[in-house]
């Protein structure tokens, strides 16, 4: 009876460490890649669509309004739609909700790097699968550069106009989003999904 007990015990013992061990982690398909690219791409060209409409239509200043406001609920329902977090970082960002937290700022300061050799371009992007807690999660990055229309309220004190300068500075005081010039590497898009 001791040696039934004791084989039970031990196959049990066995049972639970086989369940508690850690998860492999996951690989990411081309698949998977393919469709954070497409999210990204569908949500910066959706968020320029309306900045660029709003611009044309109701000048610059409605545009900053846009994208103060507008930006941030489209951001969240577009993850939303699509079952992802997404959003918009930047080393230099306006809005503190678009601040960078600690795996952003090293993707970031990297596509730095890469653009001060000029390895940076508009196919550059960063995955990485994340064990959080016993759940994997991916996370992309895709670098946004600046482009001429962005100058109007990122470019330098020059090529922002009074009115502009007076509603940047008034809804966001401590603003580190100008001085840019075409070209440069303004942020990144950042898409979490838990796998």
């Amino acid at each position: 009876m001791k040696k039934i007990l004791l084989l039970h015990t031990l196959l049990l013992s066995l049972f639970l460490a086989a369940g508690c061990a850690e998860k492999p982690k996951p690989q990411l398909t081309e698949n998977q890649k393919a469709g954070l690219r497409k999210d990204a791409k569908e949500f910066l060209d959706s968020l320029k669509n309306v900045l660029v409409k709003e611009m044309q239509t109701n000048g610059i200043v409605a545009a900053v309004a846009v994208c103060s406001d507008t930006a941030q609920i489209l951001t969240v329902n577009y993850g939303f739609s699509k079952g992802i977090y997404i959003k918009r970082v930047s080393l230099k960002y306006r809005n503190p909700n678009n601040a960078p937290d600690g795996f952003e700022s090293k993707v970031l300061n990297h596509f730095s790097e890469l653009n001060s050799v000029g390895k940076l371009d508009g196919n550059s992007e960063f995955f990485e699968v994340i064990n959080s807690d016993g759940v994997y999660n991916v996370r992309y990055m895709k670098p946004i550069f600046v482009q001429a229309p962005c100058l109007n309220c990122h470019g330098s004190n020059e090529q922002i106009s009074p009115d502009v300068k007076t509603l940047i500075q008034n809804k966001y005081p401590d603003d580190k989003a100008t001085g840019y010039y075409p070209d440069e590497l303004r942020g990144a898009v950042s898409i979490q999904k838990t796998l």
